[in-house]
């Protein structure tokens, strides 16, 4: 899953997501700044963090043989995630599971003995890592009931066949925030650890100044709140600059303190006569320290922030 630095013309397609229409597109401005970033593996810092995925790959869900398979993959996953996010949330565990692991995970991982086979050892630790109430809580399309709730909607078992656009727009999106706020929140906790552990009162501090970054009132806790209704709850990917303005700037202001950060990431921007050119200068800046900053610590390409398809 980490794929071999290449300078060649034909190398950058390894790290880029597949162009598929259930896919919705990344923020642009993060594609930039990704493509001109240094995969040079040699770059890599020694391990301060877990290399694992807080949240599964969205592209998990895109990259199935048979739609029986998207049906139970999705099925598993709507059984799981608000339990599981609330576990990440509240009490992280030290290590998170790869995306095979994620993969046997959406396969349904047997609740009974297996034999001592590599397959069968690597199920073993998915269980270790995610926990008996996760997987007992995804367990295949057996005994399954005719509706699932998700984001406080009813669907229908029965359409993860052939679910709607919208609705896998909807999910992937979602999993992309999620493990976008998530590699950030690590992120900073790895990078700045005196901030986060000197107080309760300076981690209250650093807590607020992370859950500024994003619209909504949860937290990282998002599944909590509905999908955004309006351009105007989109945050970092408002389409508007003056929308995307205040989260540019806390983004800016949280990645100042980082080591090697940009001086220029000190300083408020603002829209001078209409004019957005400095603001997009920053932003391109903020970004670009952002992704090879997480890709020299993550190992791995970062997640990015996705725009969501408004129905």
């Amino acid at each position: 899953d980490h794929p071999a630095a290449s300078s060649s013309a034909g190398g950058e397609s390894k790290w880029e997501e597949p162009n598929l229409p259930d896919i919705p597109k990344p923020h642009s401005m993060f594609v930039a700044v990704w493509r001109e970033a240094d995969k040079n593996l040699q770059r890599v810092s020694s391990s301060l963090m877990d290399p694992g995925y807080r949240f599964l790959k969205p592209t998990l869900f895109v990259n199935v043989s048979t739609p029986e398979q998207k049906k139970i993959y999705l099925f598993n996953w709507l059984s799981a995630c608000a339990l599981w996010i609330s576990q990440v949330d509240l009490h992280s565990p030290s290590r998170f599971p790869s995306p095979q692991m994620w993969r046997d995970f959406l396969n349904t991982i047997d609740t009974n003995p297996l034999p001592s086979t590599q397959t069968a050892l690597r199920k073993s630790a998915v269980w270790d890592i995610l926990g008996e109430g996760i997987i007992n809580s995804a367990q295949g399309l057996a005994g399954a009931p005719e509706e699932i709730t998700w984001q406080g909607m009813q669907v229908k078992i029965l359409s993860l066949l052939n679910p709607p656009l919208w609705f896998i727009w909807s999910l992937l999106w979602e999993l992309y925030e999620l493990n976008f706020c998530y590699e950030l929140y690590v992120l900073d906790q790895a990078l700045n650890p005196n901030l986060w552990t000197s107080s309760d009162e300076m981690q209250l501090t650093c807590q607020t100044l992370l859950y500024s970054i994003f619209p909504g009132e949860s937290g990282l806790v998002m599944w909590s709140e509905s999908l955004p209704q309006d351009s105007c709850e989109l945050g970092l990917c408002a389409t508007d600059v003056l929308t995307a303005l205040p989260y540019i700037n806390k983004f800016c202001h949280l990645l100042s303190a980082w080591p090697g950060a940009p001086a220029h990431l000190q300083y408020l921007v603002e829209m001078k006569d209409q004019d957005d050119k400095e603001v997009y200068a920053v932003f391109s800046l903020v970004c670009g320290f952002y992704v090879q900053t997480a890709f020299n610590f993550l190992r791995r390409q970062p997640s990015l922030p996705h725009m969501f398809q408004f129905v």
